[in-house]
């Protein structure tokens, strides 16, 4: 059997490599965790001075009024809701069909016939 002072000894040695290990990796996480501060502080300079920088206005076309709209479908004569119904679906076909004649126009694709209105 080992005597008592070995016993000491040991757990001694073995509680400070076990503390030792905990400070390096402390110091090595502390480390890494500045690079990372650094790095966003970086990424939030850059983000900064784009932001700073003027933008170009962008001017989106108005959006039509869907037919019927909020209590005016609930009040109103169902007939005359009808109609207006019918109207914005066929504006908004008709609206489609012009962008999408416009669009393979542009690309230079070929146009669906019934699309122009030749059948």
């Amino acid at each position: 059997m080992l005597p008592w002072w070995f016993w000491v000894l040991l757990w001694t040695v073995l509680i400070l490599a076990t503390l030792l290990c905990a400070v390096l990796a402390g110091i090595r996480l502390f480390r890494q965790g500045m690079g990372v501060m650094q790095s966003l502080g970086a990424a939030s300079e850059q983000l900064s001075e784009e932001f700073a920088k003027p933008g170009k206005v962008v001017e989106y076309t108005p959006v039509g009024r869907r037919y019927p709209h909020g209590t005016d479908a609930t009040h109103a004569d169902p007939k005359k809701i009808k109609k207006l119904r019918e109207k914005g679906k066929s504006e908004r076909i008709e609206a489609r069909r012009v962008r999408r004649v416009t669009r393979r126009t542009e690309r230079g694709q070929a146009q669906n016939m019934h699309d122009l209105g030749l059948f």
